[in-house]
């Protein structure tokens, strides 16, 4: 069964950005979607937590070179 979380991403400036953070994130295994908004500073992800946590979907953000949190 899927989850959906909603990250916070800083550092995205462009649509290249947001596409940018959403193949980081759609090349990580158990992630089906990822749409990221560079104008609300957000990327809304599908995964799968049986084969993929939070704190990845954030180091893979990160690696990307922009800043991700999770909710509150």
């Amino acid at each position: 069964m899927a989850d959906t979380l909603q990250l916070t991403v800083t550092g995205m400036t462009c649509p290249h950005c947001e596409a940018r953070v959403a193949k980081a994130l759609l090349a990580l295994p158990g992630v089906d979607d990822a749409r990221a908004d560079h104008t609300a500073a957000t990327c809304t992800v599908t995964y799968d937590p049986a084969q993929v946590d939070p704190a990845r979907l954030v180091a893979t953000v990160t690696a990307a070179g922009y800043t991700a949190t999770l909710p509150d």
